[in-house]
């Protein structure tokens, strides 16, 4: 009896009990979507976290003078300025690039007081870097003749109950450690999709600090936005010969968590994936053992015939694998036009919406899912299906033929 007969008999062996098989395979195409669906919905959360950092305040890579980077002091200003832009307009991998004066200081109103981060921007130059400008839900985005109005976040407006032409007062420290304080009117209200960022950061035009600092001159920081983000640390690795005064950081420098989560997150999905599919083989291994149970005498009786130990241990094998192998096609199918529809319509998750804010994420759920990843579950499928098929053909083999035909 050759492996191609064995195989034959296996697969109707597998459907003798039409039932049985179908409900093993069925759970089999559940948990392989189930587990993928998961997996597909985690890489959408991660992606339209760190999509939504960079596009909003990240940018793809940052320059800063050191100094500043350590204690924030208003005179650390980039050095090299004009030959590090000079590199970065001749450079086609960069899509545009903006300059902005940073000062950490506390904005108050009759309402209370509260520290955030002032960029100051060229509201020009910054809507080619961020989406800032397409998050204003109240008021309109530096529209005014004015040099004195400002973006706030929706949360920090609500602390302080701002509204369109609020007053408030920024005061701060200046180059020569004085406190200075700047009045401004509120233009408008901008929401990113992170509570937390939106609650300490607003937005003002450069020229109304640099008017207002007759000594000062530079700037804190430049943002550059590139063609593509694999390209971060070949562009990172040619500015920073530029100057050893200044640093130059990728996303993931400066937001260490949002790297280590992008690195961490497939391994935890596969050993999530697997913890699913080793559920799903104790069914397997189960009914296998209960076939066996039934099939008792018929399995001694090919013993007894001359079939080998060998040949009993592929067949009971096979059968196992079957299961897993018929399933994992429907399974993916079913997965893949899955992920295909949510990935272009999405979920609508906005009756969480403040759970999201905070974690950083919109309020509208896109499935994303690498096509590797297809791949690699249907490797972990077949692996457990190989596994599961041991226990129930040793069991097999343990049937003593003798005691089994007794009764025959």
């Amino acid at each position: 009896m050759n492996i191609l007969t064995i195989v034959k008999i296996a697969w109707r062996n597998l459907w003798r009990s039409k039932l049985r098989s179908s409900v093993v395979i069925l759970s089999v195409i559940f948990g392989i979507v189930g587990g993928i669906i998961i997996i597909a919905m985690s890489y959408g959360l991660n992606m339209e976290r760190m999509n939504n950092a960079v596009d909003t305040y990240l940018s793809h890579i940052q320059i800063h003078n050191k100094k500043f980077s350590d204690d924030f002091n208003l005179k650390h200003t980039i050095f090299n300025l004009s030959e590090i832009e000079e590199k970065i307009n001749n450079d086609e991998r960069v899509v545009s690039y903006s300059k902005r004066i940073i000062l950490n200081g506390m904005l108050s109103n009759s309402n209370g007081s509260y520290g955030i981060q002032v960029k100051g921007v060229d509201p020009d130059q910054e809507v080619n870097v961020t989406n800032t400008y397409e998050k204003v839900i109240e008021g309109e985005y530096f529209k005014s003749s004015r040099d004195n109005t400002i973006l706030v976040g929706k949360k920090l407006a609500d602390r302080l109950n701002l509204k369109i032409k609020s007053k408030v007062v920024v005061t701060f420290q200046d180059e020569n450690n004085n406190l200075t304080s700047l009045l401004y009117r509120v233009e408008g209200i901008f929401r990113s999709g992170n509570s937390r960022y939106d609650d300490a950061n607003v937005f003002v035009r450069n020229s109304s600090i640099i008017k207002n600092l007759p000594n000062f001159s530079g700037f804190h920081e430049i943002p550059i936005l590139l063609t593509d983000i694999e390209l971060k640390d070949k562009v990172k690795s040619e500015l920073i010969p530029f100057s050893d005064e200044n640093i130059v950081e990728s996303w993931d420098d400066i937001s260490k968590d949002l790297a280590y989560a992008n690195e961490m997150l497939a391994a935890v999905l596969y050993i999530f994936m697997m913890i699913i599919l080793s559920g799903l083989s104790f069914g397997i291994v189960n009914t296998m053992l209960m076939a066996i149970l039934e099939r008792k005498k018929e399995i001694g009786m090919l013993m007894s015939i001359g079939m080998n130990r060998y040949k009993i241990f592929l067949m009971i094998g096979f059968e196992t694998i079957f299961l897993t192998v018929v399933a994992l096609p429907f399974g993916l199918l079913i997965s893949y036009m899955l992920v295909e529809y949510y990935s272009v319509v999405g979920i609508d998750l906005s009756m969480v919406e403040a759970g999201l804010e905070n974690f950083g994420v919109g309020t509208r759920l896109y499935f994303q899912l690498p096509t590797s990843d297809y791949y690699v579950v249907s490797g972990m499928v077949f692996v457990i299906s190989l596994i599961s098929s041991i226990f129930p053909s040793i069991r097999a083999l343990k049937i003593n033929p003798v005691e089994a035909t007794k009764s025959i």
